[in-house]
């Protein structure tokens, strides 16, 4: 129970908070570019002894062998590699929101390493199990759930280390995956970041969508249910525009399809209005407006009645 409520104090702190306890280290600035060439005896003889204390099974002991090249000479030639392999160790460990803070040093500090790319893949892995709700407690060997706040910001983290990466949409995404269930207007935030900063990435489309959708389902409770059907129209009016061709811009004609059922729902409900009061010339608006738009059913059947009968009435 004891490791049950140190993780759970842990992942209810602050992200910021969170990632300065995993590592120790984030406060020192990376060195400056073509500096990390030096060969520094200490810092070789602590490589090897983290080595050493790797193959013999003893990965604590590595760990801070390793940790400590990166404390006190993050300019030697082996610092980057020292880095990864305390990345490494942790992510082995099941350590992962540590291993994801060294991780991040370590991409900050080594963009010239040979391992970056690996780093930044099992970065943005740990990011999206976090936000899958993926990440378990090694002590009790189950899946933990990490907070959105926590989520997002290692998402983000993901996101700005590599903008130019297709892992950077992607992390996008999920901060809007994150938020859908929670928070509307973050997500659509969240979404409207990747039209705007990746708008010709695979998830352009989708996320106009999704949009679209949120809006949609919002217009069913509120005072802003016509407000937000119109802005979902739009939505899936732009996605088809903008994205013409994409699997989604088919489910978009599907919704407004939707939209368009639900104005003429509205209609007739308006024209009942007008009808049990007695407005009928207003109700007859309504009603003609409805018998046009209307595909064949019961919605167009109703209405062309009511007309019977306030032609009746009339004569």
């Amino acid at each position: 129970m004891h490791g049950a409520r140190r993780l759970s104090a842990l992942l209810s702190a602050p992200f910021f908070l969170l990632l300065a306890a995993c590592s120790g280290l984030d406060g020192e600035r990376p060195p400056p570019a073509g500096t990390v060439t030096q060969a520094d005896p200490a810092a070789q003889a602590l490589f090897a002894e983290g080595k050493a204390a790797e193959e013999a099974g003893k990965t604590d002991k590595a760990i801070s062998a390793y940790r400590k090249i990166g404390k006190n000479h993050a300019y030697a030639d082996v610092a980057s590699e020292a880095k990864f392999r305390e990345a490494h160790l942790l992510d082995q460990q099941g350590e992962l929101l540590k291993a994801f803070e060294a991780y991040n040093t370590f991409l900050k500090r080594y963009r010239d390493s040979s391992r970056y790319s690996q780093a930044l893949k099992r970065q943005a892995e740990v990011a999206h199990a976090a936000a899958d709700g993926h990440i378990k407690d090694k002590f009790l060997g189950i899946k933990t759930k990490v907070g959105r706040s926590t989520s997002t910001d290692m998402l983000a983290t993901v996101r700005d280390n590599a903008p130019q990466s297709p892992e950077a949409p992607r992390a996008q995404f999920a901060i809007g995956q994150v938020w859908e269930t929670h928070s509307d207007q973050k997500a659509i935030a969240a979404y409207e970041r990747i039209l705007d900063d990746y708008p010709n990435s695979s998830y352009g489309p989708e996320a106009q969508f999704r949009i679209g959708k949120i809006l949609l389902d919002q217009s069913d409770a509120g005072n802003q249910n016509q407000a937000n059907l119109d802005k979902a129209d739009d939505a899936f009016r732009d996605l088809i525009g903008r994205y013409p061709n994409s699997r989604w811009a088919k489910e978009a004609k599907k919704q407004l399809g939707v939209i368009a059922s639900r104005d003429l729902q509205r209609s007739f409900n308006v024209a009942e209005f007008y009808y049990r009061k007695k407005q009928y010339p207003s109700a007859a608006y309504y009603y003609r407006d409805i018998v046009k738009k209307a595909p064949d059913g019961d919605l167009k059947n109703r209405a062309q009645r009511r007309l019977g009968e306030i032609n009746a009435l009339s004569s």
